[in-house]
């Protein structure tokens, strides 16, 4: 059984390092990393830049998502409603879209001149309503007998997140979260657009200023690939194991 997986990856891997190898061999006479390395310092900050807005971006959207999810499940059709809209404008409007109007209208209308601090905003308001589907995915997963049971014994509703649907939502939703925090990832490039020093926007100028093109943005690629497939694979081995499980 072990083999019969093991060749397949095997095979595939030699597949792709012929191929890559191909191409390498191909371009190695016009291609000059050394160059693009001699800002490796001004790089190794962007992507620490990159990965702290990310994961800071992850939990700002999962606490306001969450709220936009209590407020979906509210009796109150005002609330409701309300978050329905603001759902379907965020996820119906490009993220480029929405950083520009964070920065240019939003930030203007409130005199706010911080462009990390609003392309921070402009990341948590798009990433919400996905932490919102995350939630109501794992939500909808509940057996309803427990909410008969809760009824019945006359759970508040602290009592009914606290003790019983929290506890049965975190397994469930740690595949989306870390999905999310890969959308996050690639998302944080879009910023380079109001300059912030994230890591595209630091391999676009390290480019502009070495006339390499080519070796900057495939250094930027190899970057994405070394965080977001990893985050991939967890995503994926942690919903296989919730599928075990139940």
């Amino acid at each position: 059984m072990l083999k019969k997986r093991i060749l397949p990856i095997v095979v595939v891997a030699i597949v792709y390092i012929l191929f890559f190898t191909f191409i390498i061999n191909q371009v190695a006479d016009i291609l000059d990393f050394s160059v693009i390395f001699q800002y490796k310092k001004q790089l190794i900050k962007a992507i620490g830049t990159t990965v702290f807005l990310s994961l800071t971006v992850l939990l700002a959207s999962m606490i306001v998502g969450f709220f936009l999810f209590l407020m979906t499940e509210s009796y109150n059709r005002y609330l409701k409603y309300l978050i329905i809209v603001y759902k379907e404008i965020v996820m119906g409007t490009p993220l480029l879209v929405l950083v520009f109007v964070v920065v240019y209208v939003i930030g203007v209308a409130f005199n706010i001149s911080d462009k990390l601090m609003l392309g921070f905003t402009a990341l948590t308001l798009y990433m919400s309503p996905y932490m919102t589907n995350v939630y109501e995915g794992a939500y909808n997963t509940i057996d309803e007998n427990q909410f008969i049971i809760m009824d019945f014994y006359g759970f508040n509703l602290f009592q009914r997140y606290r003790y019983i649907i929290l506890p049965q939502m975190i397994k469930s939703i740690i595949p989306g979260l870390i999905n999310n925090l890969s959308s996050i990832v690639k998302g944080t490039s879009i910023l380079s657009t109001i300059a912030i020093s994230e890591i595209f926007y630091s391999v676009s100028v390290v480019s502009n200023r070495t006339y390499r093109y080519i070796e900057g943005y495939f250094v930027l690629w190899m970057v994405y690939l070394v965080i977001t497939i990893p985050l991939s694979r967890l995503a994926k081995y942690y919903s296989k194991q919730w599928n075990q499980n139940d």
